[in-house]
């Protein structure tokens, strides 16, 4: 079975993996949100695949299987809430079999800002780092 890691803040246009599968059509490279409670952002993309695989999503602030990330500045971090659109489950960090089509079949992440900011945060950059793996 090939492995490939791809991280989702680089590519804008189909990227063939291997002759068997490719990846594709991103509508965002680069995620933002608000600084406010609730405030979502979304990125969906295209897998094409003639032969079975598994899709896998993680992030690098992961917490649980379940979504539970947040976005940090150094020390400094806010909890976030990420779902799994297009797939059969809504299990990060857990392979997910995904489906035959050579027309492609899209899948959508969204996050969204699950803690109020106070006023004590001080301003600046919170990030985290989306990852897909795609396993066939």
């Amino acid at each position: 079975m090939k492995r490939y890691l791809l991280i989702l803040f680089g590519c804008g246009v189909w990227m063939p993996i291997a002759e068997a599968c490719t990846i594709g059509s991103m509508t965002e490279t680069f995620m933002q949100m608000k600084a406010e409670y609730k405030n979502q952002t979304a990125t969906s993309f295209n897998v094409r695949c003639n032969k079975g695989y598994n899709i896998q999503f993680s992030s690098r602030n992961l917490r649980d299987k379940y979504g539970r990330s947040f976005v940090n500045n150094g020390s400094y971090r806010l909890s976030t809430r990420m779902s799994i659109l297009g797939a059969k489950q809504n299990l990060w960090n857990t392979p997910i079999a995904g489906d035959v089509s050579q027309t492609g079949h899209k899948y959508s992440v969204a996050v969204q800002l699950d803690e109020r900011p106070s006023f004590a945060l001080p301003a600046g950059q919170y990030t985290d780092e989306l990852y897909v793996s795609l396993s066939f």
